[in-house]
């Protein structure tokens, strides 16, 4: 597990568990615009997080927006 997560950084320059945060937020932005009948809480869930309010720091920190603040700018444009 170690050396799995060492070879992993040095390749990437990322952690493993930052580039699963990363998947995992991407398929939340995905399933914002294509199922907008789902709540941010619903899609937390599907996307893999436990933890709402740490969902809701890890898209803020890659998206630079909340999941609200991105669901809504969707249905703005």
């Amino acid at each position: 597990k170690n050396a799995f997560c060492k070879y992993f950084k040095t390749r990437t320059n990322k952690t493993f568990f930052q580039f699963l945060i990363e998947i995992r937020i991407e398929h939340a932005a995905k399933l914002l615009v294509k199922n907008k009948e789902l709540s941010v809480i619903e899609i937390s869930e599907l996307s893999g997080f436990n933890n709402i309010s740490n969902f809701n720091r890890k898209f803020k920190e890659i998206k630079k927006k909340t999941p609200f603040e991105f669901k809504n700018s969707l249905s703005d444009s």
